[in-house]
């Protein structure tokens, strides 16, 4: 994560610079797109020197929230550097509005865009709030199933090998999956080439490893003991 916070406010560090007057009406967003006469009635010496100063502003900010919540919290530094910059957005979009002074059509789009990124603010935010809780593992006659994101369900006699192991093996990058604050789920490759697949909070060890006639699983959960676990598993694998 923090690899990606640094990426994240270097980018947008950058942003405020790569932008000028000069080259707006090719690559600045919007802007681009208006006709001559609409770009005339926008202020972009003034919008550009904002533009500058907010994307300057949301680098820095970005990378010393994420060290904040992560003194406070792992997962809430996750959340953070995904939410954030989307608010930060919407900031941006309504105050660039007040630097133009055309139609008031123009300016209902502006509403529109601030519109649709809050409801993406929201919908991250719930995906965001069950990505970051501990996937559920329910055993039943036949079956176990890991719920949630990611979640799948094996037959008992898929189940080759149950095992309790102390760390999980390093990852290389996530093929299929969910990386943020102590949480991993989803399709993984380590990095001696394997395809695994994890439901760990990694926070909790030992790991449950659970070997398939296809797949090579990790689970864990600061929920239930993985030993507790791993006994019932054995006693429902032995049934």
């Amino acid at each position: 994560m923090l690899l990606a916070a640094i990426i994240l406010s270097v980018v947008f560090t950058s942003l405020g610079f790569l932008v000028t007057p000069g080259n707006a009406k090719y690559i600045l967003s919007g802007y681009n797109t208006m006709s001559e006469a609409d770009r005339a009635k926008m202020d972009i010496t003034s919008y550009i020197r904002f533009f500058r100063k907010f994307h300057i502003f949301l680098g820095a900010t970005l990378l010393a929230g994420f060290f904040i919540m992560k003194l406070i919290n792992n997962n809430w530094a996750g959340a953070f550097i995904i939410i954030y910059p989307i608010l930060a957005y919407v900031f941006l979009v309504a105050k660039g509005s007040t630097f133009y002074r055309g139609t008031t059509g123009q300016r209902s789009a502006t509403y529109v865009i601030m519109a649709i990124l809050i409801v993406i603010t929201a919908g991250v935010s719930l995906q965001l709030y069950s990505s970051l809780q501990n996937s559920e593992l329910i055993l039943t006659a036949n079956e176990l199933e890991i719920k949630g994101i990611y979640g799948l369900k094996l037959n008992k006699t898929d189940i080759s090998k149950v095992e309790l192991v102390p760390a999980l093996p390093p990852i290389s990058y996530k093929s299929n999956g969910f990386a943020a604050g102590d949480f991993a789920k989803g399709a993984f490759v380590t990095k001696d080439g394997r395809s695994v697949k994890l439901f760990v909070n990694k926070k909790t060890n030992p790991f449950l490893f659970i070997t398939t006639k296809t797949d090579q699983i990790y689970y864990s959960s600061d929920a239930v003991a993985s030993q507790a676990l791993y006994d019932k598993l054995r006693d429902w694998s032995a049934n």
